[in-house]
């Protein structure tokens, strides 16, 4: 009797009370980062040995003082097998000094991070004017929660600025073709045919390019023959050029031979100084202009007319206040026609 009342009174182990970091048991609220949240006991064996294995296996073998795993292969050909490097340990151990056998961690690009690559999404959503990303993430996007809270605003003293940079929308379709008619009349406004303009000597930026390019086409080929000529001597000299490099020397070459042409025939006599006519750009024109600053009217004091500014009798007379007047300043008015 005394041992079975013995063992009804003896508790089991796992009706044990145990203190431990995170249990009911504890009165303790918080805990500091040093302590774990579970104590080691109550982690399975099997799940600390497969956390071991997993460390293990992070930390890389470069000098092989590890034991290898069992290589199950049969394959004799010694061109396919692996560790064939292995083999030659003084190589090895020089490779190691060097650092080139060392793990190379690929740092996480600045261009390609988490915000970046949402910001991305919601602009080209916000472009599209398509909810779902599909293509992209295979998630649900709201565009409207993303053009603003101006767009869906439920108070009047909140602004009401439409910040959106979608143009796929009624009032953004609206709004484009009210812009597009505003430049429309301005550019119809701006090329009326003015009275001043002489048609017959003016000619378009369009059809100036297109004179320049037919002169140098012209030149290319009334000067093709020397050209060849240019390259077969740069082939001579450069017998492993490739065909562009022979192009491109050969055009150089023939540049050069032109503007030297054009030099001697503007400049013909050599080692010459011409001294410039400095009377044609010193020249001032400058010239000053009188006026009054005041009015020209009835004196009480003088019984009689004059300006208030000089007291001067005579309406015609020569201000008291000048100004320089240039002929030749830069004019920064405005030709756009109201």
């Amino acid at each position: 009797m005394e041992v079975s009342q013995a063992n009804e009174t003896k508790k089991h182990a796992f009706l044990e009370r145990k203190f431990q970091v995170g249990s009911a048991n504890s009165d303790k609220v918080n805990y500091s980062l040093a302590e774990k949240f579970f104590h080691n006991k109550d982690v399975k064996p099997e799940v600390l040995e497969a956390k071991k294995q997993v460390m293990k296996k992070k930390q890389a073998n470069i000098l092989g003082t590890e034991p290898r795993e069992w290589n199950s292969s049969t394959l004799v050909d010694p061109k396919a097998e692996k560790d064939v490097a292995s083999r030659d340990l003084k190589r090895q151990l020089l490779k190691v000094r060097a650092g080139l056998m060392d793990e190379r961690v690929a740092k996480p690009s600045k261009f390609h991070t988490d915000d970046a690559i949402a910001e991305r999404h919601k602009f080209i959503v916000s472009v599209t004017g398509k909810g779902p990303i599909g293509k992209l993430t295979g998630q649900w996007f709201n565009t409207v929660d993303e053009r603003g809270l101006a767009k869906h605003c439920i108070a009047d003293h909140w602004p009401d600025w439409n910040n959106s940079h979608s143009c796929h929308t009624k009032d953004d379709v609206k709004e484009a073709k009210g812009v597009f008619e505003r430049k429309e009349q301005k550019r119809v406004r701006q090329n009326k045919p003015d009275r001043k303009l002489t048609t017959l000597e003016y000619i378009s930026p369009v059809q100036a390019v297109q004179n320049v390019n037919d002169c140098l086409r012209e030149r290319k080929i009334d000067f093709q023959d020397l050209k060849e000529q240019f390259k077969r001597e740069l082939k001579v000299e450069f017998p492993q050029a490739s065909e562009e490099r022979l192009q491109a020397m050969a055009q150089r070459l023939l540049n050069e031979k032109l503007l030297a042409d054009e030099k001697m025939a503007r400049f013909p006599v050599q080692h010459e100084s011409f001294r410039p006519n400095l009377s044609l750009t010193t020249q001032d024109r400058r010239y000053k202009e009188y006026f009054h600053p005041g009015t020209y009217g009835w004196m009480e004091c003088e019984k009689r007319y004059g300006w208030s500014c000089c007291i001067n009798f005579d309406q015609d007379s020569r201000g008291c206040e000048h100004k320089i007047a240039n002929p030749d300043s830069w004019c920064l008015l405005g030709f756009e026609r109201r």
